[in-house]
């Protein structure tokens, strides 16, 4: 049973001795990072710094995390943007972006078992579907995240064939639509014959019953990430203001931190370069 957090608003404070006024750090943006971030923030690597940091949930998704870091109603926006479009996305002469994780991006459902194995041909036949139907009979039901989600380009940008097959899939009349991270969990958990994308990271962080399918015979681990072998990732990228605060690029430094980055090892994710 995946443990679902209090979506309110998380406080954890980190004090600074001496201030009376101490700025708040408000850290929102996709659902993956999101969670993360409360992960981070509620345990205690060494490198603890002197701040006070919020994660705002319920998620923001990316656009909506960047959206919020315009308008200065956060401090730091975690987005998931392909890395190879990432660079014109999220730097502009109002914001400064730092490469932060990355985690498998795999495909799982609740026919999806241990040891289960696909290709990107056969992703293509479900998503378009001319596969509707799981072996033993069920109903294959997609569970579609939006058009301006980042799952969607990560999905797209995964081959011409998968792209096409995207394009089918948003056309079909039933299909159950995720607005967020959060809720895309939710649906796959949930939806019998159910069958979507996630990041690894994400079952990790929230103990997901979920298994992830090999992919053209590669298994999505971080190490397999790592080496290369498995190619296909789900980046998470932090955003700040031009020019932020003392206390904003504290907080950076100690998400970004040796010791941070070995920590969140354990739930699936690697340093993005």
């Amino acid at each position: 049973m995946a443990r679902w957090r209090l979506l309110t608003l998380l406080a954890v404070i980190l004090p600074l001795a001496g201030s009376a006024a101490q700025e708040t750090i408000r850290i929102g943006g996709t659902g993956i990072g999101t969670l993360l971030v409360q992960r981070i923030l509620e345990s205690s690597p060494k490198a603890r710094p002197n701040a006070l940091a919020m994660a705002v949930t319920p998620p923001l998704g990316s656009t909506g995390g960047l959206r919020a870091l315009a308008a200065g109603r956060i401090q730091i926006a975690v987005v998931s943007i392909p890395s190879a479009y990432a660079d014109n996305a999220i730097n502009s002469d109002n914001s400064r972006s730092f490469p932060w994780a990355r985690t498998p991006f795999i495909f799982t459902g609740q026919s999806i078992a241990s040891g289960a194995a696909l290709t990107r041909s056969q992703l293509a036949d479900i998503y378009a579907g001319r596969v509707a139907q799981w072996p033993g009979g069920e109903p294959v039901r997609l569970v579609i995240r939006t058009e301006r989600d980042s799952d969607t380009r990560l999905l797209r940008a995964m081959s011409p064939d998968i792209d096409a097959a995207v394009t089918l899939s948003h056309q079909r009349i039933g299909m159950p639509f995720a607005e967020n991270d959060i809720d895309n969990q939710k649906l796959l958990e949930q939806t019998p014959g159910s069958f979507g994308t996630i990041g690894l990271g994400q079952l990790l962080l929230m103990d997901s019953p979920l298994k992830p399918a090999t992919l053209d015979g590669i298994a999505p681990t971080p190490a397999n990430l790592r080496a290369g072998t498995y190619r296909f990732e789900k980046p998470l990228y932090l955003v700040v203001a031009k020019a932020p605060s003392a206390a904003t690029q504290e907080i950076v430094r100690y998400l970004r931190s040796p010791e941070v980055l070995k920590m969140i090892e354990r739930f699936g994710f690697v340093p993005l370069p």
